[in-house]
């Protein structure tokens, strides 16, 4: 890959035998190198199903993943591509093409995490989170905010809130449009952030997969 010329600083994607990626604000070219499917093992087409399925399973947490993997971003690496890299590592046993929900990671970092979560409906539609005030415990800190995702991964409808309620008040609540459709099927995961106000970095901690409700 190399820099694109200056007339072709701020293309994107394929243009007939060449792709286009920016980083950072720099436009990259490389040959587009068709690939031969033309026989493909075993091996090749499922792990074309697992990405397939992977995709699609992960398109809906775009803006999640936005914050819970904000320090991942390096380069063509978005958080969104980090997201699906470690669903593809982590959801899927060996053998079997339908991923666990339960292994879905929406944040990483060190920040310690949430102690104690559960989750419930408080009313017909609303989603109660609740947990332990761990501030003092590794680097928590009363001023932590919680990030929340309800997921139904049959339908692929997120429900989220992002740097919400700090972690001293124990709890969060998220309203559930169309609740009917969804109870039963809502995965539940959870994470804390904080933000440096001297020079805007942020802290975060890994995913707390909560159960489903």
């Amino acid at each position: 890959m190399a820099r694109a010329p200056q007339h072709e600083q701020g293309l994107n994607g394929r243009h007939g035998d060449k792709v286009y990626y920016t980083v950072n604000g720099i436009t990259y070219v490389r040959a587009y190198v068709v690939p031969d499917h033309s026989d493909p093992s075993e091996l090749q087409t499922d792990s074309w199903d697992r990405f397939a399925l992977a995709n699609q399973f992960v398109k809906p947490l775009t803006k999640v993943f936005r914050m819970g993997f904000i320090n991942h971003k390096l380069g063509m690496r978005s958080p969104a591509k980090v997201g699906l890299s470690k669903f593809l590592k982590t959801a899927f046993t060996e053998g079997d093409l339908a991923p666990n929900p339960s292994r879905l990671e929406i944040s990483g970092g060190d920040l310690t995490g949430m102690d104690g979560g559960s989750v419930e409906w408080k009313d017909e539609e609303t989603v109660l989170i609740r947990w332990f005030n761990n501030a003092g415990e590794g680097n928590a800190a009363n001023r932590d905010k919680v990030s929340v995702l309800l997921y139904d991964t049959e339908k692929l409808r997120s429900f989220y809130c992002i740097e919400a309620n700090p972690r001293s008040m124990e709890m969060q609540e998220i309203k559930v449009g169309t609740p009917d459709r969804h109870r039963g099927n809502l995965h539940v995961y959870a994470f804390f952030t904080f933000k440096n106000p001297r020079n805007g970095k942020y802290e975060v901690s890994k995913t707390v997969y909560l159960g489903k409700v």
